[in-house]
């Protein structure tokens, strides 16, 4: 039987009895007792009922929220990424680094369509201008300069022309219109 004092509603109870208890070596209880996680009332003596009932709660913390559970600090940090990563994206917008796919996909449709038009032109539109020529570097020369004025449709990049079919109408303000005062009408 294990000797135990009952002292003020307590039960007092040794380093070695606690450390059985709780199956942990003395150093264990000892780093414990320094963490607030044990109760100790006196050299080598601890409360076994409050110690028990801090471990406890001191082992719940230590495990955080239960699931199902907000962790308000953890809650916090995803708000905030969220936050700045959606801050981030609308600056690559706003200066023209970034495209929804459907503006892209109607602006390159546009393009292409252009291109494919211009390429299919070229015979009609080149045909008169070879025709009796005799010399194969000269044809040759016609429908290249021909081929480049079509592939020059494809060379101008302009991120405006994404901009300009996108319903994302972002600006930044200008430091003039940051510093003026705010005038009543």
């Amino acid at each position: 039987m294990v000797h135990q004092l009952f002292k003020d509603d307590s039960y007092i109870i040794t380093t070695q009895q606690i450390s059985e208890i709780l199956g942990m070596t003395p150093r264990n209880i000892q780093l414990l007792t320094a963490k607030g996680a044990l109760v100790k009332v006196g050299h080598g003596k601890y409360d076994l009922r409050r110690s028990i009932k801090q471990y406890i709660e001191s082992m719940v913390e230590k495990a955080g929220p239960a699931e199902g559970e907000l962790d308000g600090g953890r809650e916090m940090a995803l708000w905030t990424k969220a936050r700045r990563e959606k801050t981030e994206l609308e600056v690559k917008i706003i200066k023209g680094e970034l495209h929804r796919s459907g503006d892209v996909e109607r602006v390159m449709n546009d393009m292409l369509g252009a291109f494919r038009a211009r390429l299919l032109s070229l015979p009609s539109k080149m045909a008169p201008q070879v025709l009796g020529k005799t010399e194969i570097p000269v044809i040759k020369e016609q429908l290249k300069e021909a081929v480049f004025e079509a592939m020059n449709e494809l060379a101008d990049y302009d991120p405006l022309v994404f901009y300009d079919t996108s319903n994302d109408r972002m600006f930044l303000e200008s430091k003039e219109e940051e510093d003026a005062p705010e005038m009543d009408v």
